[in-house]
């Protein structure tokens, strides 16, 4: 049997989801409740690998068992053995066709951006910028990552290991609410820090220490060499997964 799971996280207090030897992550705490429920060790596969203190409200995974559960019962299972930062929105049993990562169609995410007063409540889950912003500027340059482009610029993943750094987006939008901008990215595929990194490219410009020129360059002219600025990952949520 294999079961599909949709999980929201607080990732304020974990090292990103994916297991590491020296630190806790969300997929360790996950994994002990799962063998809690089946009495079997259980790996599970995740859809994406989000970095230290990123949050998200549809992370999915998928994991095998022989054991059949209920839909109902596991999840209710799971949210009463993990911690009060982590729950499962959804459980589904699917076919074995089913992966949680190599399914994926397109996956979005959001950025938030504090522009006013320091925000305590915030703290941790949005980046407070102490910089006056020129957010109609951002826009137009949120515009320029719309498409098809190389983004070797704009990720920390290597050409070795990926050599094609050609991504396709399909929706980039800045919208404000009070002090709040909130940042919107969907693309069939995102490289390692890309929206962080696009969204502190975004930030320079705002501040005005980057042009809408040298965005075209970066993404004209693809370099891991560019001067680059990786934004707080404390912003940065992934929304949705499609499959």
């Amino acid at each position: 049997m294999r079961y599909k799971v949709t999980i929201a996280y607080d990732g304020v207090n974990y090292a990103g989801f994916q297991s590491q030897t020296n630190a806790v992550a969300i997929q360790d705490i996950i994994e002990t409740a799962i063998e809690k429920i089946f009495s079997e060790k259980i790996r599970i596969v995740m859809s994406s690998r989000t970095d230290a203190g990123v949050h998200a409200y549809g992370q999915v995974f998928h994991f095998d068992s022989d054991q059949i559960k209920e839909e109902w019962k596991l999840k209710y299972s799971l949210n009463s053995l993990l911690p009060d930062d982590i729950h499962v929105s959804e459980v589904k049993q699917v076919s074995k066709d089913f992966h949680a990562r190599y399914s994926v169609r397109k996956k979005t995410y959001e950025y938030l951006i504090n522009i006013g007063e320091y925000d305590v409540f915030l703290r941790g889950r949005a980046y407070q910028c102490f910089y006056k912003l020129d957010v109609d500027l951002m826009k137009q340059g949120a515009a320029l990552f719309l498409g098809e482009h190389d983004f070797t610029s704009f990720n920390t993943s290597s050409l070795k290991d990926y050599p094609n750094q050609v991504r396709t987006i399909s929706e980039f939008s800045i919208t404000r609410k009070k002090d709040i901008l909130t940042i919107r990215v969907t693309s069939s595929g995102f490289l390692r820090n890309m929206v962080r990194i696009m969204v502190g490219t975004l930030i320079d410009l705002g501040r005005g220490k980057k042009s809408l020129q040298d965005i075209r360059d970066m993404l004209d002219h693809p370099s891991k060499g560019t001067r680059r600025y990786n934004a707080d990952p404390n912003g940065l949520y992934l929304v949705k997964i499609f499959y």
